[in-house]
């Protein structure tokens, strides 16, 4: 499955952000029911500070166009990288009831040959959120449950391709919207079961 991946970079005066925090979160619940949002996470640093947003999106011009905190000037830096989202076992989105308090997850920005298409066994477990691999360059942007940078690091240290890759680390919390499920394994071949009826 191919999108986009927006990456906001918020500018230096956070009230910004405050500001424009309801309208945004009312935005995104509206993208997500739409199809328009696949996924959407704040980045945050180790210490919680809100930084910027990770938006996946399927169409980024109409998505910046309505999006408050890209209206608003909350971003001061945006980047728009094309993405190929694999097919993997990936578990079902994770549910409120389900989700630690505080930091849940971690974004891991990774450039160079990560081929994140052969993480099924991350996937299969839970443990791998959200993978895609970067169309503009090679690398990958993962999602992991990890719930701090070590076990993040450790993760990617453990794999021969992922430890060759630069990687630039950010706290996340997972809010779940309702976000269309990712690509599995024969989607596309139940999907042309189902047309051929």
């Amino acid at each position: 499955m191919r999108a986009v991946a927006v990456i906001g970079r918020d500018g230096p005066d956070p009230s910004r952000r405050a500001v424009a925090r309801d309208s945004h979160i009312t935005a995104i619940e509206g993208f997500a029911r739409e199809g328009l949002l696949l996924l959407g996470l704040p980045l945050h640093s180790p210490q919680g500070r809100s930084e910027g947003s990770l938006m996946v999106v399927a169409a980024p011009h109409d998505y910046l166009a309505r999006e408050p905190f890209a209206v608003a000037g909350v971003w001061r830096d945006v980047a728009c990288r094309p993405i190929g989202i694999p097919s993997l076992p990936w578990r079902d989105w994770p549910v409120e009831a389900d989700l630690p308090p505080g930091r849940g997850h971690t974004i891991l920005v990774l450039e160079g040959e990560a081929q994140p298409a052969r993480l099924a066994a991350a996937a299969a477990s839970g443990l791998l959120v959200f993978a895609a691999e970067t169309l503009d360059r090679p690398g990958a942007i993962l999602v992991t449950a990890h719930r701090d940078d070590a076990a993040a690091l450790a993760f990617v240290g453990a794999d021969a391709l992922l430890r060759r890759c630069a990687v630039t680390i950010h706290a996340t919390r997972f809010r779940p919207l309702p976000y269309r499920p990712l690509p599995r394994p024969g989607d596309a071949d139940r999907a042309g079961t189902r047309a051929s009826r």
